[in-house]
């Protein structure tokens, strides 16, 4: 009976938790779309709409970067809940992104009060941390920036995060790493089977869902490695099973790179600060590990102070110092704000026995009250709905996907971030800039925006397949306006214009992706960003003489090109190249290789009417991979199901 009550209590206390953060945000369950179209949200949304439409070609995602694989788009947990509950209830792909992460937002307090019960924090201990989590940001009294930027000393970071700035994913995994650490816990403590097997799935949803995440799911691991937990063994055995699993989307090719772009894109150069910094971040906490032994500390406060330090060291030395230890390192803000009150919830633990504890709770709820009718009075202001057919990012996407289906453009700013959300245009620039294949885009895509030459730009865009450029003068309703040259496409012929708002022609011979040439012909390096491609190649793009070369996508990983063809001429494809994508004449395989922008060349080696057949499978790797995580899921389920036979062979004795 008494165990009964407990749990009683246990979920009246998480369901309390829930509803205080459901009636600041309760908005968000009912909105479109937001008044915040530069957000990157409308990536998000455009990922879930992709894989609703696409679920059975999710091998090669066409529409960003020439093409790249599909587990390079962004870790894709979020975007496959989106997509499914958008499936499930019918509703828009925007309003189910919403009714996600506004979930997850209020989910957050009650996972940080179920991980902090599953450490040993008393019922009262745990929900006080999960109330303050609830109406409290610590990062607003440490950091100025925040704090102006955030409505004053109360200012509520997570949804700001969320709404304004659209980082659902981070948000979300927020909820999965406190779940995690939790479950990670728990595996250790219980040795069934099937604790290890969840376990290793809540540390894949972390990283299945953001980078940021899974980088403080990282140290989270790593202080709890220190921290004087028995089982280190078996927490190694947990991960190296997770990683298992969901080998397919974090391949050491994809983690290479974004562990390549992620410093290229935030322009992040690790000097001899940075190493001083991690040092001595290093031997802190080495110390603090050591004297927290000493003094012999519980162990789970011994982890989530060690956490603490760790994450507010990174967040602290960026805004304080203007030392950044790795990318974007002031974005851990949040994660910092959950480790002060994972730390509170066992400090606050010592009060378990007080005889006034109960007064005390009341007492933190009444005050927490007043704050959480503040939030929900700024959430109102933050969540403001918008008609998305009134924005330039809608029309001129579904002016694209209606009118040049199967064309490749280039767009500025807040239409590219939208684009995907509102067709299947494909484009060379795209919504993760992390998870570009391609690296000779970086300089492609910033000369274009940057450089004041039409004749360069024109050179570029050609060289990569584009058949339109969306302009963005000073008047246009896109937000970001990348261009600083606007007026150098002015000369172009307007295909399509609504006010301010513009998409102008790339004039190109053929518009198919594949183009006959001589291997003389391919572009040669080094790339010069400031000038037109090869001459040659460009010319050779143009020359009626060759003969043309007929493109047909069928499904998004594979393809069609028919021309007639003489033994010594080649393909020159406007495709990213990848070592997965294979060529195949009449059924016999052609050599296939990337040329020096990146893009794939096929020697046909064919006299006549010839078809090629193009066809990506992910490589080497990625065949690897598949093998490896349905060899982890079948061997998860036999080990939970074997666990289980003792006892039921013995239930049939008896």
């Amino acid at each position: 009976m008494e165990h009964a009550q407990r749990r009683w209590n246990s979920i009246a206390a998480a369901l309390a938790l829930f509803a205080i953060n459901f009636y600041i945000t309760w908005r968000l369950f009912r909105i479109e779309y937001l008044d915040e179209m530069w957000s990157i949200e409308g990536v998000y949304i455009g990922l879930a709409r992709y894989i609703r439409e696409h679920f059975f070609h999710l091998n090669w995602f066409p529409l960003w970067y020439g093409g790249i694989p599909y587990q390079y788009t962004y870790p894709p947990l979020l975007h496959f809940l989106v997509a499914g509950v958008a499936a499930a209830v019918h509703i828009s792909n925007a309003r189910a992104y919403h009714i996600v992460v506004a979930t997850f937002y209020c989910l957050g307090p009650v996972a940080l009060f179920w991980t902090a019960r599953r450490f040993g924090a008393g019922l009262h201990a745990a929900f006080l941390a999960g109330l303050f989590y609830s109406v409290i940001s610590p990062s607003c009294f440490l950091v100025r920036e925040l704090r102006l930027s955030s409505y004053g000393w109360l200012g509520p970071r997570r949804l700001i995060g969320l709404v304004q700035s659209g980082d659902g994913p981070h948000v979300v995994s927020l909820v999965w790493l406190t779940l995690a650490i939790g479950m990670l816990h728990l595996a250790i403590k219980n040795r069934r089977p099937v604790y290890s097997v969840l376990a290793a799935l809540a540390l894949d949803a972390v990283v299945l869902t953001n980078w940021l995440g899974a980088f403080a799911l990282g140290v989270a691991v790593a202080c709890y490695l220190l921290c004087g937990f028995s089982g280190r063994w078996r927490v190694a055995a947990i991960g190296a099973l997770a990683y298992a699993i969901a080998m397919p989307w974090i391949t050491p090719a994809t983690v290479h790179a974004i562990e390549v772009n992620a410093p290229t894109l935030v322009g992040f150069k690790a000097g001899p600060a940075q190493v001083l910094a991690i040092a001595a971040l290093a031997a802190a906490s080495l110390a603090c590990a050591w004297a927290m032994m000493r003094l012999r500390l519980a162990p789970q406060i011994r982890f989530a102070s060690l956490f603490l330090l760790a994450i507010a060291a990174l967040v602290l030395m960026h805004y304080w110092l203007k030392i950044d230890l790795l990318p974007q390192s002031g974005r851990y803000e949040i994660e910092m704000n959950l480790a002060v009150f994972l730390a509170a919830a066992f400090l606050l633990d010592r009060m378990r026995n007080h005889p006034r504890r109960t007064a005390a709770v009341c007492l933190a709820v009444l005050v927490c009250l007043p704050i959480a009718y503040r939030r929900q009075r700024i959430a109102r202001g933050l969540e403001k709905p918008l008609d998305v057919h009134t924005t330039a990012e809608y029309e001129v996407s579904r002016w694209l996907g209606q009118n040049m289906p199967g064309a490749r453009v280039f767009a500025p700013g807040s239409i590219a971030f939208w684009m995907t959300a509102f067709s299947d245009t494909a484009q060379l620039k795209g919504g993760f800039d992390n998870g570009i294949r391609n690296g000779v885009l970086w300089g492609v895509n910033f000369q274009i925006q940057a450089g004041a030459s039409t004749a360069v730009t024109l050179g570029w865009l050609k060289a990569f397949g584009c058949d339109a450029i969306v302009g963005d003068d000073p008047a246009s309703r896109e937000f970001f306006h990348d261009y600083r040259y606007p007026e150098k496409l002015h000369a172009l012929r307007e295909l399509w214009r609504d006010g301010p708002e513009v998409i102008y022609e790339v004039p190109r011979a053929s518009r198919s992706l594949a183009h006959v040439l001589l291997p003389a012909d391919l572009p040669a390096a080094p790339v010069q960003y400031d000038a037109p491609p090869s001459g040659a190649y460009l010319a050779a793009l143009d020359d009626p003489a060759m003969p043309p070369a007929k493109f047909e996508w069928r499904g998004t990983s594979a393809a069609t090109i028919a021309a007639d063809l003489r033994p010594q001429q080649i393909l020159s494809v406007q495709i990213a190249w990848d070592e997965g994508w294979h060529a195949r004449v009449n059924g016999q395989p052609r050599p296939i290789h990337g040329d020096k922008l990146g893009q794939i060349v096929v020697e046909p080696r064919c006299n006549g009417n010839c078809t090629v057949d193009l066809a990506y499978d992910g490589g080497t790797q990625m065949r690897v991979a598949r093998i490896v995580s349905a060899v982890a899921l079948l061997g998860c389920l036999f080990w939970m199901f074997a666990s289980r036979w003792p006892h039921r062979s013995a239930h049939a004795t008896r």
